[in-house]
């Protein structure tokens, strides 16, 4: 895309799994829980607000009022817990759509509250709706298909992934271009129809490689089978089932630290050849 306004690009603020894992073994990738920023044009989508989401909302104060639209891909901790540290959400006049699925055990606007009821936080959801920025939820089915944006210029598209108490996958497409989010799934013992349906031809993929094939088949311990995560083998072999044109592993374990990491990467690039990591703090642009 020639012209800066038109750009379809991400940042990576959250690349991590399960639980924030700091320190100097995580420099490279990251500590920070799964967040990602999404900029078509000049606007703002946001993937998962996990811990990441923290930083991001530290730059957004530069930008209000901010409008942006919040894609939660399930209810996880790691994926909701940076909500009550967003400080754009204290601000008057910024504006937030949150969207989740209709289908979860509990609606997206109560399970944001929960985490927020005393004693765990001592501003509530209800609070922070009344002082803060105008927040609606939308819970939407698995396979709708809606636009968002100022002009509905920008298509996304769900689909339900492999993963305990379920999790969404989107397809974000701009401009003629695309972007997949397929994090918490667990594409084995062979890709998952319904994801290589949904990323066929995109430009870009992110997706789970929590587990090496070690961890996952339990060569050394407990198998990890069914927990709802992905190797960098089975995320490699969905991009070429889906004839993508880039890869990036993400949601790393918080017990892998960077030199695994790079290991995990290099075994995905032997299969799908242009493979990175997600790594906290960088960006590319599609």
């Amino acid at each position: 895309m020639s012209e800066m306004a038109d750009r379809f690009w991400i940042r990576f603020w959250g690349t991590r799994g399960s639980i924030p894992a700091p320190g100097p073994r995580t420099l490279k990738y990251g500590g920070n829980t799964s967040c990602v920023e999404v900029r078509c044009g000049n606007e703002l989508i946001i993937l998962d607000a996990g811990t990441g989401i923290r930083n991001l909302g530290t730059k957004l104060l530069k930008e209000t009022p901010t409008k942006a639209s919040i894609l939660f891909s399930h209810m996880h901790w790691d994926h909701i817990q940076g909500i009550p540290f967003f400080r754009p959400a204290y601000v008057p006049g910024n504006e937030f759509k949150l969207y989740g699925n209709k289908n979860w055990n509990t609606k997206l606007e109560y399970a944001l509250k929960s985490q927020m009821q005393s004693p765990s936080f001592p501003v509530t959801l209800e609070e922070l709706n009344e002082i803060g920025a105008q927040m609606e939820y939308i819970d939407i089915d698995a396979g709708t298909v809606f636009r968002v944006g100022s002009a509905d210029q920008i298509t996304i598209q769900s689909v339900e992934l492999h993963h305990p108490n379920k999790a969404f996958g989107f397809r974000i497409e701009y401009g003629g271009e695309s972007l997949i989010y397929a994090t918490d799934t667990e594409s084995l013992p062979k890709p998952d129809k319904k994801l290589v349906e949904l990323a066929s031809g995109a430009d870009l993929l992110i997706h789970d490689a929590q587990y090496t094939a070690e961890e996952y088949q339990g060569l050394r311990k407990d198998s990890k089978d069914v927990w709802g995560h992905s190797t960098p083998e089975a995320a490699a072999a969905v991009a070429l089932a889906a004839n993508v044109k880039r890869l990036v592993l993400f949601h790393h374990d918080p017990y892998h630290d960077d030199v695994q990491i790079d290991q995990m990467a290099q075994t995905a690039s032997a299969i799908f050849p242009n493979t990175t990591a997600a790594a906290e703090g960088t960006s590319m642009e599609l």
